[in-house]
């Protein structure tokens, strides 16, 4: 009994059935066709997955994908990696800026901290001031830092630029007796040089004023930025000659030796060097006698 409707489908699918097209005036035929229904399912179904492919073709591989919905052009694409490369550059160069604006504000207000891309990036915060007559706890674990934390390359690196730094001809920015000397262990990272009141202070090399201030504890401060990413620092000014912005020579008078701020005993110029973010012994350079 299963059997038999099954078979009476099968017997209708492959029923024949003549197509005929007859001229209405003459009845006379034109053109016929046997057809199937079996036929019919599957010219239609071959019909439909032809066109389907030719749908898909024109929407994989020419422009017309850019007008359906959810599909993105190949040059916005272009654009969204260019400006995705742009802001990791603008991101690294925020951050190079950061640094290098963080030390100035430390040196403005005599600490002893320095900031490099691996402390910003770790959130390093640790500050300590310039105490005299001995370093702390703090000064210590930072000079420890500042000792463990230069690897291979950045060694290489501070070497080459010491190198360019001693094959160039750097000028005394003054006269006179070193009278305490450079020692990153207790936190001076400068040497203190003893002439007379009203001497002129000169730049050590052809550079750009970038800080030109008064505060508290250093007097009239005044910072020059060189080549080879060099800064030199000059403190306790009596007068400041140049402002920020201001292009300098090598030996052109740039401040006057005084005895302004807290943190001084007597005419002196206080000065520092600063190669790559980091300050270095001026003496290696120069000679003050």
């Amino acid at each position: 009994m299963s059997n038999k409707p099954r078979k009476k489908l099968i017997h209708k699918l492959k029923s024949k059935f003549k197509l005929v097209i007859i001229n209405d005036s003459t009845f006379e035929e034109k053109f016929s066709l046997s057809l199937t229904p079996m036929n019919v399912f599957v010219a239609f179904s071959s019909f439909l997955v032809f066109f389907a492919s030719i749908i898909i073709t024109l929407i994989v591989f020419t422009p017309i994908r850019e007008y359906i919905p959810g599909y993105t052009d190949t040059r916005t694409i272009q654009l969204a990696k260019w400006a995705n490369l742009r802001v990791d550059s603008l991101e690294k160069a925020l951050m190079d800026k950061e640094i290098y604006y963080k030390n100035l504000l430390n040196i403005m207000h005599d600490r002893v901290e320095y900031a490099d891309t691996a402390m910003m990036q770790e959130g390093s915060k640790k500050t300590s001031e310039n105490i005299p007559g001995g370093a702390g706890k703090l000064e210590q674990q930072l000079q420890k830092e500042f000792e463990q934390a230069d690897n291979k390359d950045a060694l290489e690196q501070l070497s080459e630029i010491s190198q360019a730094i001693n094959a160039a001809h750097y000028f005394a920015p003054v006269k006179g007796v070193v009278t305490e000397n450079y020692n990153a262990t207790e936190g001076h990272y400068a040497v203190d040089v003893v002439t007379k009141q009203n001497e002129p202070v000169k730049a050590i090399s052809e550079g750009r004023v970038v800080l030109s201030t008064w505060t508290p504890e250093t007097g009239n401060i005044l910072a020059i930025q060189h080549r080879n990413n060099l800064l030199s620092i000059y403190k306790h000014n009596a007068v400041l000659l140049k402002k920020v912005g201001m292009f300098v020579n090598a030996g052109e008078p740039v401040a006057v030796v005084g005895n302004t701020g807290e943190l001084t005993t007597g005419p002196h110029l206080h000065f520092e060097i600063w190669v790559n973010g980091k300050p270095t012994n001026p003496e290696d350079y120069i000679n003050f006698n």
